[in-house]
């Protein structure tokens, strides 16, 4: 379980080896750019607004 919680945390992994000395890991240079973060969190918000489009438009129609 540590091993998946220190590949999701930023920076150098410390990690203890069978003699019990602390190793240190080059940390993972980050591939995504910033432009392309802030098109998928744009992408995602519009999927999120479209979602809720097509609920409203679905609840609209129905009768009562």
């Amino acid at each position: 379980m540590d091993t998946v919680f220190d590949a999701k945390r930023p920076g150098p992994v410390v990690s203890g080896n069978a003699a019990g000395r602390v190793t240190q890991s080059t940390p993972r240079t980050n591939s995504v750019t910033a432009s392309q973060a802030r098109a998928a969190r744009r992408r995602e918000a519009r999927r999120d607004e479209q979602a809720v489009a097509a609920w409203l438009r679905e609840l609209a129609g129905r009768t009562r």
